[in-house]
Order: C-alpha cells, then sequence, then structure tokens
C-alpha cells in the first residue's frame, strides 16, 4: 500500500468486505487492473506506468501461482471498455513480459 497510496482505500475496502486480506486476493488483483485501466482512460501515464512496472517487476520474480494471478487477474482485464485510441496509446506503455501474457490471451491489439 506504500507503493500506491491512492489505491489503499479500494484495497482496504475490499479487505473489510471479505473481513480478510487473505479471502480476497484475486478482486484486488482485479481493482488493481481496473485502477490501472482507469488511468488509462484517463491518460494519466504517470499512473499507468507506476502500476505496469510494478507489476512487470512482480512478474520477473513471480512463482508459478503469483504469475498465474498477474495473468488472470491483472493482464486480461486490462484495456477493458477503452476506446481503440486509448488502447493504442496505453499498448505503448506495456513493459514486454506484460504485453507477452496479453497476446498470449487476447491476440495481438488491433
Amino acid at each position: 500500500m506504500k507503493t500506491f497510496p491512492d489505491v489503499a482505500i479500494h484495497m482496504l475496502r475490499l479487505a473489510r468486505t471479505h473481513r480478510s486480506i487473505a479471502l480476497c486476493t484475486t478482486e484486488m488483483v482485479g481493482e488493481f487492473a481496473r485502477l490501472t485501466t482507469q488511468a488509462m482512460r484517463d491518460g494519466n501515464q504517470a499512473v499507468v506506468q507506476s502500476h505496469l512496472k510494478f507489476m512487470s517487476g512482480l512478474l520477473r520474480v513471480a512463482d508459478e501461482k503469483t504469475r498465474e494471478y498477474i495473468d488472470v487477474y491483472y493482464v486480461e482485464e486490462l484495456f477493458f471498455g477503452l476506446t481503440l485510441k486509448q488502447k493504442k496509446t496505453a499498448w505503448s506503455w506495456l513493459p514486454a513480459n506484460l504485453k507477452q501474457l496479453y497476446v498470449a490471451m487476447w491476440g495481438e491489439l488491433e
């Protein structure tokens, strides 16, 4: 939470709903993806790149389970609801290892 104080309120709300952080991990990762996508929608490159840099770094050292969470609950959620123009702009900010996961699921960005 120290890394992304703007995200903390969202994560704490999920933890309270489930009465445990451990029970809402998938929702937290999905929420982080939604917040990244919202920053893409807003054109907030600094926020987007900080989120993507964090997830890319985590992916580089991830064990199998963490990699699965990043793939399924983060990368697959990115770009949802964005216009093609917003997607193309944000695509250029995506690190190669996250792009690779996205393309494996959804194919190349049109």
